[in-house]
């Protein structure tokens, strides 16, 4: 089974709450800036969230919320492509992942453990 980001919420800050705010925003929902800080903007953004996908309102972002979200935890050793062949079943595919993460990495072959990307909008 695939990694689970870290539980976030309102207060929160780092990587995993960057890939959130860059996770909600490819599905439209507004988080603010992609700053790594899970403030009010970024909590209203996932209480919106939840409420479209059906899940509990609470503004927590744990693993039904993330797996809702469609994202991926970067692992040792992964690429784009390798990603894109395991988790969408074409290695081609990896400029979508690039395009949908470009607030997240601006080289392809630059992503990094732990990096919290969106996959796009689930198979």
């Amino acid at each position: 089974m695939a990694q689970v980001p870290p539980t976030v919420k309102r207060g929160s800050k780092g990587g995993a709450v960057k890939g959130l705010q860059n996770a909600l925003r490819a599905r439209s929902y507004d988080p603010g800036p992609i700053d790594g800080v899970f403030g009010s903007v970024t909590e209203n953004a996932v209480r919106d969230f939840q409420s479209g996908y059906g899940l509990t309102i609470d503004g927590i972002v744990g693993p039904i919320t993330w797996q809702a979200l469609y994202v991926y935890v970067v692992q040792p050793g992964d690429s784009l492509s390798k990603i894109a062949r395991e988790q969408l079943g074409d290695a081609s595919r990896w400029r979508e992942i690039f395009d949908l993460n470009r607030a997240l990495i601006s080289d392809p072959d630059k992503s990094f453990p732990g990096q919290v990307l969106v996959l796009g909008f689930g198979e």
